[in-house]
């Protein structure tokens, strides 16, 4: 059972703590008459007309407790009438309040601080719109009398649907029917509040994860949410996600993904853009159930558009028709704006069962100059495509049709090429290891075409997909010999220090958009070819993207810094290797180190405090907010290649520099995990027991490297070293060399291994160890000469605010 801890407050130097309109009519794919219908279909419409012809019921002072949620209720409850059996829905009018304490993990408290500027979730409201499916109306217990609802309250219920799927692209009349329908329990609860001091906010209780993880981007197996919309970025804000109460006392979670219907093995996709305006997609994918009594699958797509000039609206990928591989009709439900569709099934399908869903596709998905580049909108984005989880690992066969002239590039390996039927031509791409991204690009390319001998022996194709000189505005024309030579380099090098390479052949392609991205086998790379340090380190993270995020893929959004930062960290990793005098590479190092004391952005300016004490690595996505713009890429990207950069050390030899030993540690962590996703608990336990070998846990008594993730990873602290420090010279030639060193704006738990260096004479050093512990802490090294100056880790190993070395009189 794949599990995560649950980040609670960490104690150092221990084990880490892990841890308005009316509704549109739906949009059906189906081919059945309307009189054979799947009655599903008919469930759904119900749930999303949300017709309040129930009853009313009176409440004085009704408490309504959903796991670490109070409500409170005076007034007037108007009811659903019974969906299938039981009440779905209802809205209340009066006077309420709800009261949430934030949980035990620092970030979450921090977070409340920042956003709401309290200590837990509080507000009064005037209405309140619940949608359930759990036992919330035998906890409401309610007496109803048949009464027809005002037309104020059956208002609040017709928008909120939509104003759901506007605001976030879930569809919870969607996401009722896969609850109900595959009989979920716990069940779904869902409140929208109002009129109260904190404006309209929402609360998801949803305890098999799904809306969370679709919608919100939280899957590591929280459970429930605060949120609320903010026009001014065009998504919702998350004030507090937490998992169950029973999760908090266990200290352990499952992972949203565990709760997965299906899992989908291969897709067999045919990509029209021989238009080149729309995308037409027909997807047929092999999905083999996970439980027992499969009636609806929810699947993913479209969702990471935004609601900003109506993107998810406007350019959506639209469900045109559904069936089965076999003929058979198959009913889907697909709303504007939604992020996702849903299947809904004739019968129940048994755990273990394979059927083969053809759903087909069309949207205003392209981007790019018209004229000569046209890729997957957000290239890189994998929502172009239906997915049951964000990261499905799946085989592809992916048959492009594209205009006669251009090239598309994709993930893979092409298989064949040809004309196209009727007119255009036809490439084929074929992807026979599983993964979970892909994209595609396409334009008038010119492909250049290396082979790269590797240390295996095996011989790699290599390709870079150029577009031309004579596009305009300089786009075109990067230097593909430096191109193709730098993929060569770099494929080449990772491989020696990461494990072979994992694929059967390597490449990039221009996109014109400022950055990067690393898909298996296909690297989408802006013009990049000028020969400096930005240029080696970038292609280098991309490259080694084939690494880490590609073959290891991230467990949750709280593990991507084994992504981004390990990305990164290679990055400067190539850099050294080509740097002859390091001034490059310490370079980079320097401004990674800066860019973490920098102050966040905010939607009115610049923010108070620094980005490194935003929040933990091990919060992903979730560090930017409209309060903390940028602290995502600064704090996983640059702080996690800092962090990956002193476990580096904490494995090397201190007295030579041999850091081998890490290098075989993070191979044997690609082995284990090769085509799987890990979490962050995955990486400290390969760590763990490589470690204990390691010259510095050896020599220290260091049992475990659990204090150094719960202080880098799981902690926001930055400490300042320094050392003071006096040399008493013995008559024999030897030496005492004794001294203060000092650590300050961290806990006194807080320890950290440092590099000293000893200089005697020109370019002869000695390197060692010595190991800060509380605010300060005397050190006594006995050497055999005298040297002539110290200094505290200076080529900058250990992330510091500042680390200083004085030499000090004796004492």
């Amino acid at each position: 059972m794949l599990k995560t801890r649950i980040p609670l407050r960490s104690r150092l130097l221990a084990a880490p703590l892990m841890l308005v309109t009316l509704p549109v009519p739906a949009a059906f794919a189906q081919s059945q008459p309307a009189t054979n219908a799947n009655p599903n279909v008919a469930l759904y419409q119900t749930l999303a007309r949300f017709d309040l012809n129930g009853g009313r019921a009176q409440a004085e002072n009704l408490v309504l407790v959903r796991d670490r949620v109070q409500m409170t209720f005076t007034g007037t409850f108007y009811l659903e009438a019974p969906v299938d059996g039981r009440v779905r829905g209802a809205v209340f009018i009066g006077k309420g309040t709800v009261h949430a304490d934030a949980p035990d993990t620092v970030f979450e408290q921090d977070n409340l601080e920042r956003m709401l500027h309290a200590k837990a979730v509080d507000s009064d409201f005037k209405t309140a719109v619940l949608r359930f499916s759990d036992d919330t109306p035998e906890a409401l217990g309610l007496k109803i009398t048949p009464e027809s609802a005002p037309q104020d309250a059956q208002k609040l219920a017709s928008e909120l649907n939509m104003r759901m799927l506007q605001e976030t692209g879930a569809n919870l009349a969607s996401r009722a029917v896969v609850s109900i329908l595959n009989q979920e329990t716990p069940g779904l609860f869902f409140a929208e509040f109002d009129g109260g001091s904190r404006g309209r906010f929402g609360l998801v209780l949803d305890y098999q994860g799904r809306l969370p993880a679709s919608n919100f981007a939280v899957d590591a197996g929280e459970r429930g949410l605060f949120f609320a919309y903010d026009d001014a970025i065009y998504s919702p804000d998350i004030w507090m996600a937490f998992y169950s109460l029973s999760d908090y006392q266990s200290r352990v979670a499952e992972y949203s993904d565990r709760h997965s219907i299906v899992k989908i093995s291969h897709y067999d996709m045919s990509v029209d853009i021989r238009d080149w305006k729309h995308l037409k997609l027909e997807s047929k994918m092999t999905m083999t159930t996970l439980a027992d009594g499969v009636r609806a699958i929810p699947l993913m797509i479209d969702e990471t558009l935004s609601a900003g000039d109506k993107e998810r609206l406007k350019h959506a990928m639209r469900l045109e028709g559904a069936k089965l591989a076999d003929g058979e009709p198959l009913s889907a439900i697909q709303e504007d704006w939604e992020g996702g569709v849903t299947l809904l099934l004739d019968k129940p399908l048994e755990k273990g069962q394979t059927i083969e869903p053809v759903l087909q596709f069309e949207g205003n998905f392209l981007i790019g100059e018209p004229s000569h580049y046209l890729d997957a909108r957000y290239v890189g984005a994998d929502c172009w495509y239906p997915r049951h989880t964000a990261l499905n690992r799946a085989t592809f066969d992916i048959t492009f049709l594209h205009k006669e002239g251009t090239e598309v590039a994709s993930v893979g390996l092409v298989v064949k090429k040809g004309k196209a039927p009727g007119d255009g031509a036809l490439t084929e791409w074929r992807m026979d290891q599983p993964v979970g991204l892909v994209t595609f690009a396409v334009g008038g390319f010119e492909v250049y075409s290396d082979k790269v001998k590797m240390e295996d022996g095996r011989i790699l194709p290599v390709s870079f997909y150029r577009m031309p000189p004579t596009i305009r505005g300089g786009l075109g024309g990067t230097k593909a010999d430096f191109l193709l030579a730098e993929l060569s380099n770099c494929v080449r090098y990772f491989s020696a220090l990461f494990g072979p390479y994992p694929y059967a052949s390597f490449g990039a392609t221009y996109h014109p958009y400022p950055f990067g991205q690393g898909f298996p086998t296909m690297l989408m790379l802006p013009k990049a070819d000028n020969a400096e340090k930005y240029t080696f380190s970038f292609i280098a993270h991309e490259t080694s993207h084939q690494w880490w995020g590609d073959l290891v893929l991230w467990r949750s959004y709280r593990d991507q810094w084994l992504s981004e930062g390990f990305a990164d960290y290679s990055g400067v990793l190539y850099n050294q290797r080509r740097d002859k005098n390091s001034k490059d590479s310490q370079d980079l190092l320097r401004i990674m180190h800066d860019e973490l004391l920098g102050s966040p952005e905010t939607l009115t300016g610049i923010g108070k405090g620094r980005l490194v004490d935003i929040g933990p690595l091990i919060l992903g996505r979730r560090l930017n907010t409209r309060e903390s713009f940028g602290a995502y890429q600064v704090l996983i990207y640059k702080k996690g290649a800092l962090v990956l950069r002193m476990l580096d050390y904490l494995f090397s030899d201190p007295s030579t520099g041999n850091d081998s030993a890490f290098f075989d540690m993070m191979k044997d962590f690609v082995q284990r995990y090769s085509n799987r996703a890990a979490s962050t608990e995955d990486f400290i336990a390969v760590a763990n027991q490589h470690f204990a070998s390691a010259p510095i846990a050896r020599a220290y008594g260091i049992p475990n490297l659990n204090w150094f993730f719960s202080q880098w990873v799981y902690g926001t602290g930055l400490p300042r070293y320094g050392l003071s420090y006096w040399i008493e010279r013995k008559r024999d030639g030897s030496a005492v060399i004794q001294g203060t060193v000092t650590q300050t704006g961290v806990p006194e738990q807080w320890a950290m291994p440092l590099p000293i260096v000893m200089h005697f004479g020109k370019d002869n050093i000695a390197r060692g160890a010595i190991v800060a512990m509380g605010p300060t802490r005397q050190i006594t090294l006995h050497v055999a000469q005298a040297p002539d100056s110290v200094e505290l880790d200076p080529d900058h190993w250990i992330l510091s605010e500042k680390t200083t070395t004085t030499e000090a009189s004796p004492q």
